[in-house]
């Protein structure tokens, strides 16, 4: 079965699926709409999958992992995708560990730890109560790693100072110091 055949049989479960956008994000995607899906590489198959996601146009667009298996290029063009497709209308949830690679379109973060819920907040309120910045050997941190580049760590933002939020260094935080961060972010 190739993209084609798959719209045609699938996209009818969809109200407001779009052909004509589904051709679209298939070319921005460089993904032949006739190559048979089986015959795909990993990566060719899941930028198929996304565009056939998106021009699903669903209210609430659910995807797990999409940039496994993603070249550079590709991830690029997946960002640039999302960013363009969202809006009020549309929510988006994206279950990643892959989590660099949509670091610019996150808004809203829920960290999870089997089935509990460490953090959940928006991005602007993490970098109002944490700080992510380079520390000295001994300065106390909730969550600190060695890097070539130093010592990086997660502080409580006691001073106000913005910082760059960093999700690897928070999801790691609130794993390592679960308390103290739950304690940060209750509601």
């Amino acid at each position: 079965m190739n993209m084609n055949d798959y719209a045609r049989v699938y996209g009818c479960f969809y109200p407001n699926f779009s052909r004509g956008q589904l051709s679209e994000l298939m070319r921005e995607l460089e993904v032949s709409e006739s190559q048979c899906l089986h015959r795909m590489s990993f990566g060719q198959k899941k930028k198929a999958c996304i565009a056939f996601a998106i021009a699903c146009n669903t209210p609430l667009l659910l995807m797990d992992e999409p940039t496994n298996g993603l070249d550079i290029p590709s991830k690029s063009s997946f960002r640039r995708l999302i960013a363009s497709v969202a809006d009020e209308n549309r929510t988006i949830v994206i279950s990643t560990h892959q989590v660099r690679d949509l670091d610019r379109l996150i808004d809203s973060v829920v960290v999870l730890d089997g089935s509990e819920i460490l953090l959940n907040a928006t991005t602007g309120e993490v970098t109002e109560k944490l700080r992510f910045v380079h520390l000295e050997e001994n300065e106390p941190a909730l969550y600190a790693e060695q890097t070539v580049h130093g010592r990086w760590g997660v502080q409580p933002n006691e001073s106000g100072d913005e910082s760059p939020l960093d999700m690897e260094l928070l999801f790691n935080a609130a794993v390592a110091n679960r308390e103290a961060v739950k304690q940060l972010f209750k509601r």
